[in-house]
């Protein structure tokens, strides 16, 4: 799939007939799921802890980007915490939402509702997400867009970093980085993020880490806005509206961007030529896992 997607005989193709502007470049897919990776190699090792998460992973983690979340378990488990899988997560819906699929993206919306109670409601384990999209959509867009009671576990439901700074706020948790990680870095803040007023968490955890020079840009939307920035007829508009964050990011002169959205990732990464890390990334690089552990083992 990587590979035909790649070429530009098939992206022609896709402009033609499926109507994906044949300038977008899309994420490449991974050759094994999180999940595969994650009952292969992680779950065992959760159960060792005293405090415990579930993990919202989405669709990108799960099929794209493994990585990111690989990454947050090293860095939950460095806090402590062990992180564990919602049963039969589903995809939070928010593309269904985009493209008028209503119905649909209700079924997936109460379905993920009743696995985030059996996490928050029956075994109190907060859920918490890397993806700003996904947790935005089931916290604010399931009951106001889709009608989907979530009383129960909104208040439970919240971003990797926003549960990390708080920790850390009311002197539960303190992370040891590395001395020798040097980066300057600059932040894009996500529309959903924006909404959320959740970028705060992420940019004052990038400033603990003593190396790290961070920029903030002054942020406007990318211009993908989910689906719409890859149909053939939004293509140009899209490209447009994130022109300016571009020539921003082209004249930051910093080492990558760092945002919490997977799509302003893969639309940043395509219009300039820096690479996009997700901060949960960036802290579990620059932590000292050791150091870390040895403070809450005391």
């Amino acid at each position: 799939m990587n590979t035909a997607v790649a070429l530009k005989p098939v992206r022609k193709v896709m402009d033609s007939v499926l109507k994906i502007d044949h300038h977008r470049m899309f994420p490449k897919y991974t050759g094994l799921r999180f999940e595969t990776w994650y009952r292969r190699y992680a779950e065992k090792k959760q159960q060792g802890f005293k405090k415990h998460v579930s993990y919202f992973h989405g669709c990108y983690v799960n099929y794209n980007f493994p990585q990111q979340g690989k990454d947050l378990i090293k860095l939950m488990n460095a806090a402590g915490y062990g992180v564990h899988l919602l049963e039969k997560e589903k995809c939070c819906g928010v593309a269904l939402i985009s493209n008028g699929l209503i119905k649909q993206a209700t079924k997936q919306a109460k379905h993920n509702v009743e696995a985030f109670k059996k996490s928050i409601v029956d075994k109190k384990m907060p859920v918490i997400s890397t993806s700003s999209t996904c947790i935005f959509t089931i916290r604010d867009e399931y009951p106001h867009l889709l009608g989907v009671k979530n009383e129960e576990i909104r208040d439970e439901s919240e971003l990797a970093t926003r549960f990390l700074f708080r920790l850390i706020d009311e002197g539960k948790l303190k992370l040891v980085f590395k001395k020798d990680y040097k980066k300057r870095i600059a932040y894009h803040t996500p529309c959903h993020m924006e909404k959320l007023g959740w970028s705060i968490y992420s940019t004052s955890l990038l400033r603990m880490i003593p190396g790290v020079e961070l920029v903030n840009l002054e942020s406007q939307c990318c211009g993908i806005a989910g689906t719409y920035g890859f149909k053939k007829e939004n293509y140009q508009t899209s490209q447009e509206v994130g022109k300016p964050l571009f020539d921003q990011i082209e004249n930051s002169k910093v080492d990558f961007v760092a945002t919490d959205c997977e799509t302003c990732k893969w639309q940043i990464e395509m219009s300039t030529s820096s690479k996009v890390q997700h901060p949960i990334s960036i802290l579990a690089e620059a932590i000292d896992v050791e150091a870390t552990m040895k403070l809450w083992q005391k």
